[in-house]
Protein backbone atom coordinates (compact mmCIF):
# COMPACT_ATOMS: atom_id res chain seq x y z
CA UNK A 1 0.00 0.00 0.00
CA UNK A 2 1.09 3.87 -0.22
CA UNK A 3 2.47 5.88 2.24
CA UNK A 4 -0.04 8.72 4.12
CA UNK A 5 2.47 10.41 3.23
CA UNK A 6 4.93 11.46 0.42
CA UNK A 7 7.91 11.72 2.17
CA UNK A 8 8.67 10.26 5.57
CA UNK A 9 10.38 7.90 8.19
CA UNK A 10 9.36 5.65 10.14
CA UNK A 11 9.98 6.86 13.90
CA UNK A 12 8.11 4.91 16.43
CA UNK A 13 7.48 0.87 15.83
CA UNK A 14 4.63 -0.52 16.44
CA UNK A 15 4.26 -2.91 19.31
CA UNK A 16 5.87 -2.39 22.73
CA UNK A 17 9.30 -1.87 23.23
CA UNK A 18 11.68 -0.16 25.51
CA UNK A 19 11.65 3.83 25.61
CA UNK A 20 15.04 4.67 23.36
CA UNK A 21 15.79 7.19 26.66
CA UNK A 22 14.09 6.47 29.34
CA UNK A 23 15.34 3.59 31.41
CA UNK A 24 12.76 0.89 32.38
CA UNK A 25 10.18 2.85 30.33
CA UNK A 26 8.44 0.52 27.76
CA UNK A 27 6.51 1.99 24.73
CA UNK A 28 2.87 0.82 23.62
CA UNK A 29 2.44 1.70 19.64
CA UNK A 30 -0.93 0.35 18.58
CA UNK A 31 0.50 1.81 14.62
CA UNK A 32 3.35 3.55 13.70
CA UNK A 33 4.60 7.64 13.92
CA UNK A 34 5.98 8.47 10.76
CA UNK A 35 8.15 11.89 11.16
CA UNK A 36 7.65 14.13 7.97
CA UNK A 37 7.76 17.57 6.48
CA UNK A 38 5.85 20.19 8.71
CA UNK A 39 1.87 20.26 7.50
CA UNK A 40 2.57 17.70 5.07
CA UNK A 41 0.12 16.23 2.82
CA UNK A 42 -1.95 13.30 5.00
CA UNK A 43 -3.75 10.75 2.26
CA UNK A 44 -5.69 7.78 2.85
CA UNK A 45 -3.73 4.46 2.21
CA UNK A 46 -6.61 2.75 0.20
CA UNK A 47 -10.30 3.84 -0.95
CA UNK A 48 -12.69 3.28 1.74
CA UNK A 49 -15.16 5.54 3.90
CA UNK A 50 -14.85 7.80 6.58
CA UNK A 51 -16.63 6.69 9.80
CA UNK A 52 -15.31 9.12 12.22
CA UNK A 53 -13.32 12.27 12.73
CA UNK A 54 -12.41 12.96 15.93
CA UNK A 55 -10.11 15.24 18.10
CA UNK A 56 -7.77 13.11 20.67
CA UNK A 57 -6.60 16.00 23.44
CA UNK A 58 -3.14 16.24 22.97
CA UNK A 59 -2.77 14.18 19.35
CA UNK A 60 -4.58 16.71 17.59
CA UNK A 61 -7.25 15.64 14.71
CA UNK A 62 -7.96 11.85 14.08
CA UNK A 63 -9.37 10.26 10.78
CA UNK A 64 -11.34 6.78 10.74
CA UNK A 65 -11.73 5.17 7.58
CA UNK A 66 -13.25 1.62 6.83
CA UNK A 67 -12.14 -0.57 4.17
CA UNK A 68 -14.57 -3.48 4.38
CA UNK A 69 -13.36 -5.33 7.35
CA UNK A 70 -10.64 -3.05 8.01
CA UNK A 71 -10.18 0.55 9.61
CA UNK A 72 -7.57 2.48 9.66
CA UNK A 73 -6.67 5.57 11.76
CA UNK A 74 -4.79 8.42 11.27
CA UNK A 75 -4.00 10.24 14.13
CA UNK A 76 -2.19 13.32 15.21
CA UNK A 77 -3.63 15.75 12.24
CA UNK A 78 -4.12 19.49 11.81
CA UNK A 79 -6.66 20.87 9.20
CA UNK A 80 -9.01 17.67 8.67
CA UNK A 81 -10.58 18.03 5.44
CA UNK A 82 -12.76 14.86 5.11
CA UNK A 83 -16.14 14.35 7.02
CA UNK A 84 -17.63 11.37 8.34
CA UNK A 85 -19.82 9.36 5.61
CA UNK A 86 -17.09 11.11 2.75
CA UNK A 87 -16.04 8.24 0.16
CA UNK A 88 -11.87 8.44 0.00
CA UNK A 89 -9.60 7.18 -2.84
CA UNK A 90 -6.43 5.97 -2.32
CA UNK A 91 -3.91 8.54 -2.09
CA UNK A 92 -6.36 11.18 -1.58
CA UNK A 93 -5.70 13.50 1.23
CA UNK A 94 -7.33 13.69 4.45
CA UNK A 95 -5.62 16.72 6.48
CA UNK A 96 -2.26 17.79 7.34
CA UNK A 97 0.89 16.31 9.63
CA UNK A 98 0.48 18.21 13.37
CA UNK A 99 3.61 18.54 15.17
CA UNK A 100 5.53 16.12 17.34
CA UNK A 101 5.77 18.06 20.48
CA UNK A 102 8.80 16.73 21.65
CA UNK A 103 10.60 17.52 17.81
CA UNK A 104 8.31 20.39 16.84
CA UNK A 105 8.76 18.27 12.96
CA UNK A 106 6.09 17.16 11.56
CA UNK A 107 4.30 13.34 12.26
CA UNK A 108 1.23 11.20 11.58
CA UNK A 109 0.34 8.35 13.54
CA UNK A 110 -1.22 5.39 10.96
CA UNK A 111 -2.94 2.76 12.56
CA UNK A 112 -4.56 -0.53 10.87
CA UNK A 113 -7.44 -2.39 12.50
CA UNK A 114 -9.05 -6.10 11.50
CA UNK A 115 -11.89 -6.02 14.04
CA UNK A 116 -10.63 -5.67 17.15
CA UNK A 117 -7.19 -7.23 16.31
CA UNK A 118 -4.34 -4.50 15.43
CA UNK A 119 -2.01 -4.79 12.74
CA UNK A 120 1.32 -3.54 12.31
CA UNK A 121 0.87 -0.93 9.42
CA UNK A 122 4.36 -1.61 8.39
CA UNK A 123 3.77 -5.11 6.89
CA UNK A 124 1.33 -3.89 4.75
CA UNK A 125 3.24 -0.41 3.62
CA UNK A 126 5.37 -0.25 0.19
CA UNK A 127 9.27 -0.49 0.84
CA UNK A 128 11.15 2.43 0.75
Amino acid sequence: LPWPVEQGTITEYFGSHPHPELKGVTIKNDGIDIGTNNGAGVRSIFQGEVTGVINIPGSGGAVIIRHGEFLTVYSNLDNVSVNKGDKVNTKQKIGNAGNDSETGKGMVNLQIWKGFDKMNPQLWLAKR
